[in-house]
C-alpha cells in the first residue's frame, strides 16, 4: 500500500509540473496580438498591414495555431492560419511554410512579440505585435 501511495504521489507531482507549464505557456501565448506588419520588399506586392494575430493552442504538445489576420477598411480581415512549434528555452514560435518556402520567426517577451517573415531566403516583413488583452 504504501509503495502504491508513493507512486500515485510521483504521477501527481509530475502532472501538476506538466500541466503548470502548459499553463504558463498558455498564458503567456495564447490571446490577441495587435502591431505592426511592414515590408521589405518594396517593388513585390507586399504592403504594410496593420496586424492582428489570434493565438490558440495547438493539437499537438508545444505547438500553438495562429489565425493571422490583416485590418482593412477598420475590419478584420483573413489572411491565413498557421501552426508554430513553441521553445519555451528562447521564448520563440517558429514555422516553416514548405508550401509558399516561408519561414516564420517570433520573440516573445511579456506582452511584446517581434518576428519576421523570410521568404525564399529574403527577409520580407518585420513584425512587431503588443498582445491586446495585456493593455
Amino acid at each position: 500500500m504504501k509503495i502504491v501511495l508513493i507512486m500515485l504521489s510521483s504521477v501527481l507531482a509530475i502532472a501538476t509540473h506538466a500541466q503548470k507549464n502548459v499553463s504558463a505557456n498558455d498564458s503567456l501565448l495564447i490571446g490577441t496580438w495587435k502591431g505592426t506588419s511592414i515590408c521589405q520588399v518594396k517593388s513585390s506586392p507586399c504592403h504594410d498591414e496593420i496586424a492582428v494575430y489570434h493565438i490558440t493552442r495547438g493539437a499537438e504538445p508545444n505547438t500553438f495555431h495562429m489565425q493571422m489576420n490583416k485590418m482593412v477598411n477598420g475590419k478584420e480581415e483573413e489572411m491565413g492560419p498557421l501552426d508554430y512549434n513553441f521553445d519555451a528555452t528562447k521564448q520563440t514560435l517558429s514555422c516553416q511554410d514548405h508550401q509558399y518556402n516561408t519561414v516564420w520567426n517570433f520573440k516573445v517577451s511579456n506582452n511584446r512579440m517581434e518576428g519576421t517573415l523570410t521568404s525564399n531566403h529574403q527577409l520580407y516583413r518585420i513584425i512587431k505585435l503588443t498582445k491586446a488583452d495585456a493593455q
